[in-house]
């Protein structure tokens, strides 16, 4: 095969050269935080393509779903409608997989366009290279899972993303601030590429909510998820003195602690612990898990040093499956637990309602709990396809939006509708007004 210079076609713009440098000389942790239209993936692209011939592996480009990735990346296409898969040169490619999203290269490396939304998919696998693309809105839990993977294989990962709020997208540029002699983060807005043209910007000013625009354009973190259904209560929940969500949540070993639950096997489930303190529900601990049977969940809950009080089940946990011939309740029960369920099925607007009330009774331990407050920042309201308000606001309908924040959403209403008011004493309305 003919030798091809690599990157293939391809050139970093002047204001991508910092960042591709960086890469050049070594840096293999790197969070891009770009403005809209600024070749982030198509950048990162380029990245895995050039190291690919370098060093044979697995490379991954994960997006927040598996249908998102096929539209952005396997079928993407730059302004000029080059397709970004030209990243690699054709005589590269020894096969191409559409149904996988795979190419096998000459030479020996793999590169696979991958969901992060199907966790269990990443199980098992050893990529060398990753690009997790649009990071603030993927579950959280799968770099956590693939972070040793590529730590042990002295590998590669770039972040490239615009902001989505303080959530663990900003988490991360924090860290990466702070870590500087191993990671590369930036920040660049239009002011700093200059490549929108001003009389573009200022019909996208006109057309998208203020803090939509700031957010795609000038990357501000300062915009709320937009749609979230407890932002206020969580917010409320953080300025409070002391914080109600921190690490000084304490456990108390002399105390049961009760569960409250989303079931899943091929989907997520997932685990809350708390504990009630007088007036206070304490949620001290969190669990999720694909793919993961009601035995191996039993072994999770003994290796804990709690005692059970109750495991707050689902209404469906009482249903049976091609998975067994007993359900969930009945497993359960069987291995010693005690177990609860609502007779009826609780609707979606009263489980809401009951999470923004009780979530003012609610102490929880930040560090235990990190995944699972993630989630409750990132669960929002679905949003109505090509309608807006009167001022320009995007209109939301009243259901969620199904994606990997759901579950630990889920759980967390199976916890907190199972008590009741009337056991935490006289309740007083906080000093905040609530969005319903």
């Amino acid at each position: 095969m003919p030798q091809i210079a690599m990157p293939h076609l391809w050139h970093p713009r002047v204001y991508q050269e910092k960042a591709w440098g960086a890469l050049e000389n070594g840096i293999k942790r790197v969070v891009l935080v770009w403005h809209r239209r600024t070749g982030k993936d198509l950048t990162a692209l380029n990245w895995i393509a050039t190291e690919a011939f370098r060093r044979p592996g697995m490379y991954w480009h994960l997006l927040p779903t598996f249908s998102q990735g096929r539209r952005v990346i396997w079928e993407g296409m730059d302004h000029g409608g080059r397709p970004f898969l030209d990243a690699f040169p054709k005589d590269a490619i020894k096969r191409k997989l559409e149904q996988q999203m795979q190419l096998e290269l000459h030479g020996g490396s793999k590169f696979q366009v991958v969901g992060s939304d199907e966790i269990d998919r990443l199980v098992g696998a050893n990529p060398v290279g990753l690009v997790m693309s649009e990071y603030p809105l993927q579950n959280p839990a799968a770099w956590e899972l693939l972070s040793p993977i590529i730590a042990s294989n002295d590998g590669f990962v770039i972040f490239p993303y615009t902001p989505r709020g303080h959530n663990h997208g900003w988490d991360l540029l924090e860290f990466a601030r702070g870590h500087k002699d191993r990671w590369f983060s930036e920040i660049l807005t239009v002011d700093d590429t200059n490549i929108v043209p001003p009389e573009m910007l200022a019909e996208e000013k006109e057309m998208l909510p203020k803090e939509i625009f700031e957010q795609e354009y000038y990357c501000s973190f300062n915009a709320s998820l937009v749609g979230a259904y407890y932002k206020e209560q969580l917010a409320w929940m953080e300025t409070q003195d002391p914080p109600r969500i921190s690490d000084n949540v304490s456990w108390l070993p002399n105390k049961p602690v009760i569960c409250g639950w989303d079931l899943g096997f091929a989907d997520m489930a997932v685990c809350w612990f708390a504990q009630v303190i007088g007036s206070e529900i304490r949620i001290i601990d969190f669990e999720q898990a694909s793919g993961r049977t009601v035995d191996a969940w039993a072994k999770v809950l003994r290796e804990k040093p709690y005692t059970y009080d109750v495991m707050k089940l689902p209404y469906d946990s009482s249903q049976h499956t091609m998975l067994s011939q007993y359900s969930v309740e009945e497993q359960f029960t069987s291995l010693g637990f005690n177990c609860q369920r609502p007779f009826v099925p609780i609707p979606l607007h009263e489980q809401h309602a009951t999470v923004r009330l009780l979530l003012r009774q609610c102490w929880i331990h930040k560090t235990m709990c990190k995944l699972g407050i993630s989630a409750l920042r990132e669960y929002t309201k679905k949003p109505v396809p090509g309608q807006r308000g009167p001022n320009n606001e995007q209109l939301y309908q009243d259901v969620p939006l199904h994606n990997w924040a759901s579950h630990p959403a889920s759980g967390l209403a199976t916890l907190l509708c199972a008590f009741q008011p009337e056991d935490y004493g006289e309740f007083k309305q906080p000093d905040a007004s609530y969005v319903v």
